[in-house]
């Protein structure tokens, strides 16, 4: 049996009544304004209306600080000798005739003797002549002069010792990563701060927004980014010998969705990266799908920015990171301002809703298309 047209348009309009009577469900890009502000179940996050309040306190948002992980200590001005450092011995006495007279003598009647370079065993020895091994790791350059001295009274003539340090390879930093020049640093007597050694390694290849520096120190470690390091002087801390520095690239990202033109994962491509950045860089809102008054901005925040902004907020615990969404009206004109001031960190969605209208925009669509295709199609179908 050949059943035509007439039926056919039948069913198409009990379709479309059934689509008027709200049984059909249009997939949206997420959820609404209303759905996120004010949800129907319990939630387990932080709703936050973006004002002048809340920028302000993002003042007290910190990153990793390496002057809290390793203090602002300055190193002792004078340098202690390890196992394989370098060492030379000069020795000298008031007259000749002594142990060490006549080989090297700077003036009349005195003697002097340069020892050639020793490198500190790993008993952490030297031999000196008329002394013996000396015991050297841990001790200053004057302590050991001092202790070779005290052992050659009674044998040399008055004498007078000189220790210096050619080579100290244990006074050193090793530098490493995404630089243009990598290895082993050695240390200034006067102390090197982290930002020499690394430009003593030959600096950096990558932005210092994109650029990481990890210090391992001992068992300690502590990872920051670099343009905060160059932002705060007290974070360029002194160098300790045997301290590592990692240098790496990390790209800084956020990730766009909703109702803007250029989904996806966003590169932050500088310092100081805010939420109107991040919308341009993203394509803009889609005119005729978002809703200006629903942008938001999922993150884990620091506990102590929560708190600036709800101290009694039932989410904080301790100094956990909280999970939170602010929102931002763009509808508001004050809210570009706003939006100016905002920051975009690392691994922040920025979503953008769909206008109230959209759902239904999306109905009137999918009706035009039915009641098209019932007009203008003529459907065959068989049937036994």
């Amino acid at each position: 049996m050949i059943i035509r047209g007439p039926k056919v348009r039948i069913a198409g309009l009990v379709l479309l009544s059934m689509m008027l009577g709200g049984c059909v469900f249009f997939p949206g890009s997420g959820p609404t304004t209303q759905e996120v502000m004010k949800p129907q179940e319990p939630i387990d996050y932080e709703i936050i209306d973006v004002n002048a309040e809340a920028v302000n306190a993002m003042r007290l948002w910190r990153s990793a600080s390496l002057a809290s992980s390793f203090g602002a200590r300055k190193p002792a001005p004078e340098t202690r000798v390890n196992v394989g450092d370098v060492v030379q011995v000069s020795i000298w006495e008031a007259s000749s005739g002594g142990l060490f007279g006549g080989r090297g003598a700077v003036e009349a009647g005195s003697g002097s003797e340069t020892l050639p370079p020793q490198t500190v065993d790993r008993d952490g020895r030297i031999k000196v002549p008329y002394v013996g091994e000396v015991p050297v790791v841990g001790k200053r350059p004057s302590e050991i002069a001092s202790s070779i001295e005290k052992s050659l009274t009674g044998k040399a003539i008055e004498p007078q010792v000189l220790v210096t340090l050619p080579q100290q390879t244990s006074a050193s930093v090793v530098v490493v990563g995404d630089l243009t020049g990598a290895g082993r640093v050695n240390l200034n007597v006067k102390g090197d701060r982290l930002l020499e050694v690394i430009a003593q390694a030959g600096g950096i290849k990558a932005p210092p927004h994109e650029t990481f520096v990890r210090v391992t120190r001992g068992s300690r470690a502590a990872t920051m980014q670099l343009s905060a390091v160059l932002a705060s002087p007290a974070e360029d801390i002194f160098m300790q010998p045997g301290d590592t520095v990692y240098v790496f690239r990390r790209p800084q990202t956020f990730t766009a969705l909703g109702a803007v033109k250029g989904a996806g994962e966003v590169a932050i491509d500088r310092e100081d990266f805010t939420v109107a950045e991040a919308v341009g860089s993203s394509g803009g809102l889609i005119d005729a799908q978002a809703d200006p008054s629903g942008v938001f901005i999922f993150r884990y925040e620091q506990a102590a920015v929560v708190r600036a902004m709800d101290p009694d907020s039932p989410h904080l615990s301790g100094n956990s990171a909280v999970p939170v969404i602010y929102r931002l009206n763009l509808k508001d004109p004050s809210g570009y301002f706003i939006a100016r001031a905002f920051p975009v960190r690392v691994g922040d969605i920025v979503y953008v809703a769909n206008a109230p209208g959209t759902e239904f925009t999306k109905f009137l669509r999918m009706a035009l298309m039915i009641s098209s295709l019932v007009r203008t199609n003529d459907v065959t179908w068989s049937a036994d």
